[in-house]
């Protein structure tokens, strides 16, 4: 674990010296995950100055509106809207996430969990992943951008283990105001959203010592070779 803090670490560094300017794209499957996943995050890093753009893959007329309101709140950049059915979503999307990928250009992606029960929630974390390594591909684009790191958010299922937990309790208000813009889904059994949210970070936020938290996995791009220029290096240190 302290080796792959230390190459995080190391990156970033590596990144400010290049002059090049980090950023977060979050793609997730439905409205609200954005919120419900990463709120916070995406709140304390556009606090920090850090530009922030989220890609959904579904959505209507009125969750999307729902969206664009929540977005707001948190700060985001720029969104990037679907009109799909909340369970159209499959491995024909790659190509639309790589378009995305490559305006963008993120330095990280958040996305959600291999992990969490939810099957579209699955497939989502599978477009990313081969989307972020075709985006990356010289031979295919002349604009090709390799992002750097995946990381995977809780939304229903928790992280038994997570690598890394961001303090947002400067930005927890922020990201359950943005949540609350999800009118269509936030009553929904009881107010659970609401509930699960607020639980969640109070349970990160103690295990961090902090008020408030959001949980991560953290992985990695997948290949190496000569389509993949950034990842071959001099020396692992």
């Amino acid at each position: 674990m302290l080796s792959f803090t230390m190459l995080i670490l190391k990156k970033r560094k590596a990144l400010i010296m290049s002059g090049k300017s980090p950023s977060l794209l979050v793609i997730v499957a439905h409205p609200d995950d954005e919120s419900l996943g990463a709120g916070g995050t995406i709140h304390q890093h556009v606090r920090n100055g850090i530009p922030v753009d989220v890609h959904c893959m579904t959505g209507n007329d009125e969750r999307n509106e729902e969206l664009k309101k929540a977005c707001t709140v948190l700060g985001v950049r720029n969104l990037y809207l679907s009109e799909r059915d909340d369970f159209d979503i499959d491995m024909s999307m790659v190509h639309e996430v790589v378009a995305t990928i490559l305006k963008s250009r993120p330095t990280i992606i958040i996305t959600h969990s291999e992990d969490d029960y939810n099957r579209n929630h699955q497939i989502c974390v599978q477009i990313v992943q081969q989307a972020v390594e075709w985006a990356s591909h010289i031979t295919i684009f002349d604009n090709a951008h390799r992002v750097e790191r995946i990381y995977h958010m809780e939304i229903n299922s928790l992280h038994s283990h997570p690598h890394i937990q961001v303090d947002i309790s400067e930005s927890y208000s922020t990201a359950l105001r943005a949540l609350k813009q999800h009118k269509s889904q936030i009553s929904k059994a009881n107010d659970f959203y609401e509930k699960l949210y607020d639980a969640r970070t109070r349970l990160r936020g103690v295990q961090a010592d902090v008020k408030r938290a959001e949980a991560f996995t953290i992985s990695l791009p997948e290949h190496a070779g000569p389509f993949y220029p950034e990842n071959s290096v001099k020396t692992l240190l």
